[in-house]
């Protein structure tokens, strides 16, 4: 394959951008909607480890839209992971929407 010019700094461009992702902590959201779960329900988050499961703790449980939407906030340990979600019981859930999020970072040089 023939190296094109310049593909050294774009390396190094992109080195930056995921050196600044692994900087960063990141927290997962997921949505319960169309559900009969509520924040006092018992729900169970876990981190996948070899064969063990670790509790993760919810940091923040809220219920939109008339109760319809459960929002779940969990801190990630690690940017690879494996999470297991447990829901008690016998109840409904239409659909799960997740998001990943992260708090904004700056470079050195302002980028």
């Amino acid at each position: 394959m023939q190296k094109m010019p310049g593909s050294s700094r774009s390396t190094k461009q992109n080195q930056a951008i995921f050196d600044l992702l692994n900087s960063q902590p990141f927290e997962l959201k997921i949505d319960l909607i169309q559900t009969a779960f509520t924040c006092q329900d018992s729900l169970l988050v876990y981190h996948l480890i070899d064969y063990a499961l670790l509790p993760i703790s919810i940091s923040k449980c809220e219920t939109k839209y008339n109760g319809s939407i459960v929002s779940l906030t969990i801190p990630l340990p690690a940017h690879v992971i494996s999470i297991q979600l447990m829901l008690p019981g016998l109840r409904t859930v239409g659909a799960i929407r997740m998001g990943l999020f992260g708090p904004s970072t700056v470079n050195e040089d302002g980028r």
